[in-house]
């Protein structure tokens, strides 16, 4: 009897120990809140459209989208950027889809939205990897960064090629001037040109001529 009841209280003890234990032990804390959560800054240039590009994409609203969320990875947390990467891989999967601009949808822009795609779901992927560091998710933003530069400097190229061709189409429909007054001057003086000048009877004397004196002729009453 005496060793159950030992057995007992020695059973009781073990267990108030153990909740003692586990009410001492605490959640590991996160940085969730973006003000203590370091920022990743990407050394990746950041490549824009000039006017003439501007024109050119302005209707192609995949394009617009996903240029208005890549904006935010040139300085974004690493919780953020793995976070969003999910919504960046299917903005680029959208835009690879749906080239709106036929002056766009040529094999050097389709081989570009390729990259920047296959770029896009490498930072997804890595959305899945718990122990994935600061160092490469910083490495993955600056390849997309890269990719999407790539792009862009492609389409700037195509948007001073379309200018060109407009100004050299304009200037090959312009009308010829024709200047009536200098064609007039040019036939009067082709004219002129072309009469012939009777020399004069001292002009035609030739210097042994004019070198002996003059006969007078007297008149004869």
């Amino acid at each position: 009897m005496i060793r159950i009841v030992t057995l007992l209280l020695i059973l009781a003890m073990s267990t108030l120990s153990c909740k003692k234990n586990s009410e001492r032990e605490e959640p590991p804390e996160y940085a969730t809140d973006r003000g203590l959560a370091p920022a990743l800054k990407s050394e990746s240039p950041v490549v824009g459209l000039n006017k003439e590009s501007e024109e050119l994409v302005k209707n192609w609203k995949e394009y617009q989208d996903f240029s208005e969320l890549i904006v935010q990875y040139r300085e974004i947390t690493k919780s953020d950027a793995l976070l969003n990467s999910i919504e960046l891989e299917e903005l680029a999967q959208y835009m690879k889809d749906s080239i709106r601009v036929e002056k766009l949808d040529i094999p050097a822009v389709r081989m570009r939205l390729n990259v920047l795609h296959n770029e896009a779901k490498r930072l997804s992927d890595m959305s899945t990897i718990p122990t994935i560091t600061d160092e490469e998710v910083l490495a993955e933003n600056n390849n997309v960064l890269d990719a999407f530069a790539a792009l862009n400097i492609k389409i700037n190229d195509l948007g001073k090629q379309d200018r060109i061709n407009r100004e050299l189409a304009e200037f090959n429909d312009k009308p010829e001037v024709r200047n009536d007054s200098l064609e007039i001057g040019t036939f009067q003086e082709t004219s002129v040109s072309k009469d012939t000048v009777t020399p004069s009877d001292k002009d035609t004397l030739s210097p042994a001529d004019k070198l002996q004196p003059k006969k007078i002729v007297k008149q004869v009453n």
